[in-house]
């Protein structure tokens, strides 16, 4: 099957660790069926003798003994010692391969884009890389350990049972039939039923997730009833489909442990006859007896087996879904040279659309190497779409993109993202020090980076009075504090990497305007000036930029300094007077009329604007 050469291919060279439990588990079978026949020896040519002729010594028949059942012993132990080994080298073998299988997932996921992401449930893909996976290990540890078992345990016994007797063999097959049937109809059954309860694991830790990243939200709203009782529904969901292929289980796997015990049954009843017939010696049914117990387990451990590679199949499907899938952004085969990044970016007719809606239309904009450039627009405008563009974590369908002239698809991906130093407004901060969250984009930054990167972010304060500085560790996803304070530490990250491109989004929204204006003095007064994109909201936070762009509909419809956009009296203008609290009735109706207006307009971005600013502005 695919999936089985799929998952053992991650084996590597540990594959022949998995073959030497292999065949260490075939010498352990053959010794066991080798104990029976010394019992045998000892019984026809030992003890038999004695009882026909008492005129045999003792002391002949102990030196006869002692040397069978010292042998015996020697076969018992030489047993366990291979028997160890075997279970040792398959476990070594099996941590090794879902080792491999986790570490390529983790090496997937992290290189998959945001579309990626953003489709699929954050607990259907920690499923896959977890339990999904446990369920290889446990398919290639235990279950195909234990088939080969079976069908070598059930060779060798066939051989030494035709080998003394073919007619009780071929009786004791005679059920066979019976139990295939049985493990057949089992595993069509379980199969789908299992792909279904899989699914439904992952909703289940859709919201366990959910509710643990959420449950500031779930107590703020007392929405814990509600929670509780939408966590039991998709538990209850999981539970009837487990019982759904415990029942199947239940219905057949009885039919083949029947079939064990049967011919268990039969060859006590079937040796004693033939030992009456005179078709075979007493010793001869010890060793049917003795043995009988390995053509029985192949059958009794049918069910389990067939339930388990059931399991494994749906599993490995899942896990191969991931491993298989390819992120749409990549880095080129044949990236431009890395060098040195001077931070000019030119977005040229440049369209975007997600999801079927289009979200920036025929975009040209000119962005100078060191210059500041505000964004601003209403929500749902694309403002955070033009620095996803310069990323690449998205690619526009149409237009070009360009960094020092040179279109961002034709970079290599990382040398393009370490040029660029990004805070976003959902600030994501990790369980770690603060000064190993601010210096995560630069591990080995020297420690003087990391506080003077926390002082322009005016960060350095709230951090030193923290109890253990900046070796504080911060609690998952920033818990302990407040959302300025975190939006500081994402800048000062941002700000440790010291790129020459640097993009703010809504990155002061949650400070002071005190504390704003400190960040905008420093960030201006910074050594190395980078080309800083400053998508906010307010108008503090980007009227000293040297150019300030309008999106509204996808469109560029107003552009220039803070000054020129407010003698244009239109949307910049509107949105002034209403943060300053000097709108009137009139002023907020002409506001949302500009709204109205401008995104009706279809024409203007592809126009040549009347002035151009020194500084930047439309092509």
């Amino acid at each position: 099957m695919n999936q089985i050469k799929w998952a053992f291919s991650f084996l590597g060279k540990s594959r022949y660790k998995l073959y030497t439990a292999y065949l260490f588990m075939v010498l352990s079978t053959v010794l066991m069926a080798i104990d029976p026949h010394i019992v045998k020896k000892i019984v026809n040519d030992v003890l038999y003798p004695m009882f026909e002729d008492p005129s045999i010594p003792t002391s002949t028949v102990v030196s006869q003994l002692i040397p069978l059942v010292l042998l015996g012993f020697g076969l018992l132990l030489a047993r366990s010692v291979v028997r160890f080994l075997s279970n040792l080298f398959r476990e070594q073998a099996s941590q090794r391969a879902t080792f491999e299988i986790r570490q390529a997932l983790y090496k997937k996921l992290s290189e998959q884009s945001r579309s990626f992401l953003m489709a699929n449930r954050s607990g259907d893909l920690i499923n896959k890389c977890t339990g999904d996976v446990e369920a290889i290990n446990h398919f290639i540890c235990f279950v195909s350990y234990s088939i080969f078992d079976s069908v070598v345990m059930l060779t060798v016994v066939l051989v030494v049972f035709f080998a003394i007797s073919w007619k009780f063999t071929l009786l004791q097959l005679a059920l066979a039939p019976f139990a295939f049937w049985a493990a057949i109809t089992l595993g069509k059954k379980v199969r789908p039923i299992f792909g279904e309860a899989r699914q439904q694991l992952s909703k289940l830790n859709t919201v366990v997730t959910e509710n643990i990243s959420g449950n500031r939200v779930v107590r703020a709203f007392c929405r814990e009833k509600f929670e509780i009782e939408k966590f039991d529904k998709e538990n209850n969901k999981y539970y009837e489909m487990n019982l759904r292929a415990n029942k199947a289980w239940t219905t057949y796997s009885p039919v083949m442990e029947t079939v064990g015990n049967i011919m268990n049954g039969t060859a006590i009843i079937v040796g004693s006859l033939l030992v009456i017939w005179k078709q075979i010696t007493v010793g001869d049914l010890l060793v049917f007896t003795s043995l009988s117990w390995m053509m029985n387990e192949p059958f009794l451990m049918m069910g389990f087996l067939i339930n388990d590679t059931q399991r494994f199949l749906v599993s490995c499907e899942r896990v191969q879904e991931l491993y298989q899938s390819e992120p749409d952004i990549q880095s080129p085969a044949n990236p431009v040279p890395d060098k040195e990044i001077r931070g000019d970016i030119d977005l040229e007719h440049v369209s975007l659309t997600f999801d079927g809606n289009t979200i920036l239309k025929d975009i040209n904009m000119h962005i100078p190497a060191g210059s500041t450039v505000g964004i601003m627009g209403p929500t749902g405008s694309g403002k955070s779409s033009i620095f996803n563009l310069i990323t690449r974590f998205v690619d526009p369908q149409s237009g070009h993109v360009k960094v020092d002239g040179i279109d961002v698809q034709r970079y290599n991906l990382q040398h393009l993202r370490r040029n660029i130093g990004i805070a976003l407004q959902d600030v994501f901060l990790f369980s770690d020090t603060v000064e190993s969250n601010i210096a995560y984009g630069v591990p080995d930054v020297d420690n003087e980076v990391v506080y003077r990167s926390a002082v322009d972010a005016a960060a350095d304060e709230f951090i030193s009075k923290l109890p253990d500085g900046y070796d504080t560790i911060v609690g998952e996803r920033g818990m302990g504090l407040s959302g300025g304070q975190k939006q500081r530490l994402a800048l000062a990250r941002a700000l440790a990497m010291n790129a020459p491109i640097l993009v703010l989004d809504d990155t002061t929204s949650a400070v002071d305007m005190e504390t704003e204006q400190y960040i905008q003095q420093h960030l201006a007064a910074r050594e190395k000036k980078a080309t800083t994109l400053i998508v906010a909201q307010r108008i503090s936070s980007v009227k000293n930029a040297d150019i300030i762009f309008i999106l509204q509909d996808g469109r560029i419809t107003e552009y220039g300094s803070h000054k020129e956009l407010l003698e244009k009296k239109g949307y910049y203008y509107n949105i002034y007077r209403i943060q300053q609290g000097i709108a009137t009735e009139d002023d907020l109706k002409a506001a949302r009329d500009a709204i109205a207006r401008q995104t009706a307009s279809s024409a203007f971005a592809s126009q040549k604007p009347e002035y151009a600013p020194a500084k930047g502005g439309v092509r």
